[in-house]
């Protein structure tokens, strides 16, 4: 399988694509304007304690204040991947006894009034980007990603991916952690892409980390709150921190300056993968020249199509997103069973690409096709199961009802593409709807009434937009000339094609063969 990881970057944004045999299979994105937060940590300022909800509101210096719960001020969470959360002292088996200034979880949740006082300065990291109306989600559990471990200053633990599942390699990893002095009261856990890794490698990633929680030390001692005393790495080089290993042939970028700094980058975290950077020089545009940019241009469609001609629709709201799973122009061959039964199993698979692809997170609802028999709603169960496996972030899903829903979670530490890309319609407000032109006409009738019952022999002008001028001029006619009569005043419909279909003006015309009031 040939894997690339294509980087765009023009026009003040920089645009991501992960491509297996030629199919796209991520897109991220990121603007200057618009950087990501999660990871960064800030010396912040509690602004206001909220006892009702167990949180404080801390001022990082960002529009919206950042919140923070008690649970991760003294909470057992780091705000980690549950799959690294392995402790090697004892073997494979976890501590039981939390490390100092931990909570044991038999313990009492304490009062954030007893844990934060207003005003206090805290040391605090962003684990999920501003949200609608909420701000960012802080913990005060800091962790420093690198390319083999996390770094963990405040957690006296040391841990193993438990995706790596060889013991011998397990054993080499713990042997190594060993024979490297860490700070006191500080732990990592060592990556899935730390398997075979050479040991003075991974040493000097740790190094690295130690030298980067002590330079933010520093800045903490030094500045006023609220303050940004580290940044997390942008998209670019996250991904080749992250993502880019052994399996990928190619690194594709296509602009000299960004060739530079990841180059720079990979110089000094993984030169083994740096003969995998290229720089792209063809006329055309990168993803179109690798065929890409109109799989790239569905993305931002509700529907997704499947090949033997269903497809299925992707909403997204605040509380959840709602997917539906549609037979389309698929018939089948045999009967309605099967049909459902083929549709499903093609969608499941569909269906965790496009989360990846949109970043979807938070509750999903899906909803597929009926089916009666029970191995086949436990066979669509098993392929979507397997397909988000591929994901990296983490996923939960519960099993498929007889009404064919599927409750699923993602975890959500960013918006979506959608909400990252687009904004609300000014037109429809967000609604996706806007009213007919008969009940605008209706509207309009009542607005016209009321306008002219206080007055007599005078000239108004209603102005609509088009489609609703039509429904008053032809279906409402009568309705307008019974107005007209009652008031013993004059109505003339205007027509404007600028106006919003839902606006309705109402007002007086000046006569000029009168007295000016």
């Amino acid at each position: 399988m040939k894997k690339e990881i294509l980087v765009n970057n023009e026009f003040n944004s920089k645009k991501v694509a992960v491509i297996e045999d030629g199919r796209l299979e991520e897109f991220y994105v990121e603007r200057e304007s618009d950087k990501q937060l999660v990871g960064s940590i800030f010396k912040g300022k509690v602004s206001s304690i909220v006892p009702g909800i167990g949180a404080a509101f801390i001022d990082i210096g960002l529009e919206k204040n950042g919140f923070l719960y008690v649970t991760d001020v003294v909470g057992q969470g780091t705000g980690l991947e549950a799959e690294e959360a392995v402790y090697v002292e004892n073997g494979d088996k976890p501590h039981t006894t939390p490390p100092p200034g931990r909570r044991d979880r038999h313990e009492p949740i304490p009062h954030i009034q007893d844990v934060l006082k207003k005003e206090q300065e805290v040391l605090v990291q962003v684990v999920k980007e501003p949200f609608g109306t909420k701000g960012a989600r802080l913990t005060c559990q800091i962790s420093l990603a690198g390319r083999f471990v996390v770094f963990m200053p405040y957690h006296p633990h040391v841990g193993i991916s438990k995706r790596i599942d060889d013991r011998k390699e397990r054993e080499r990893i713990r042997q190594i952690i060993k024979s490297i002095a860490l700070p006191k009261e500080a732990g990592l856990i060592v990556r899935t892409a730390a398997s075979g890794c050479d040991p003075k490698v991974l040493e000097r990633d740790i190094r690295f980390l130690i030298h980067q929680w002590r330079l933010i030390q520093r800045r903490h001692a030094t500045q006023k709150a609220p303050a940004v005393v580290h940044e997390e790495y942008g998209l670019v080089l996250r991904m080749v921190r992250d993502v880019l290993t052994e399996s990928f042939d190619r690194l594709v970028v296509n602009d000299r300056e960004e060739f530079k700094r990841v180059d720079r980058f990979m110089r000094a975290a993984v030169p083994n993968l740096r003969p995998k950077l290229t720089l792209y020089t063809g006329d055309s545009s990168l993803f179109a020249a690798h065929g890409v940019q109109r799989e790239i241009d569905k993305i931002y469609e509700p529907r997704a199509t499947l090949k033997s001609g269903g497809h299925i629709v992707i909403e997204q709201t605040e509380a959840l997103v709602a997917i539906d799973v549609n037979t389309g122009k698929f018939t089948g061959t045999r009967n309605l069973e099967e049909t459902a039964y083929r549709t499903n199993c093609e969608a499941a698979r569909e269906i965790a690409k496009q989360i990846r692809l949109r970043d979807l997170g938070g509750i999903i609802i899906i909803d597929f096709i009926d089916m009666d028999q029970h191995d086949h709603r436990r066979s669509v169960l098993k392929i979507l199961e397997e397909a988000v496996k591929r994901d990296r972030a983490k996923t939960s899903v519960l099993n498929l009802s007889q009404l064919g829903l599927v409750e699923m979670t993602r975890q959500r530490m960013r918006r979506s593409l959608e909400g990252a890309s687009t904004q609300k319609c000014p037109y429809c407000q967000g609604r996706g709807i806007v009213k007919s032109k008969e009940t605008v006409a209706s509207e309009a009738l009542l607005k016209l009434s009321q306008t002219l019952k206080p007055v007599r022999r005078e000239h108004f002008e209603l102005t609509a937009f088009p489609d609703v001028i039509e429904v008053l001029s032809r279906d409402s006619s009568r309705a307008v000339r019974s107005i007209e009569n009652q008031t013993q005043n004059r109505v003339s419909l205007v027509a404007d094609a600028h106006m919003h279909v839902e606006e309705v003006r109402v007002k007086r015309i000046l006569d000029r063969r009168k007295k000016l009031w």
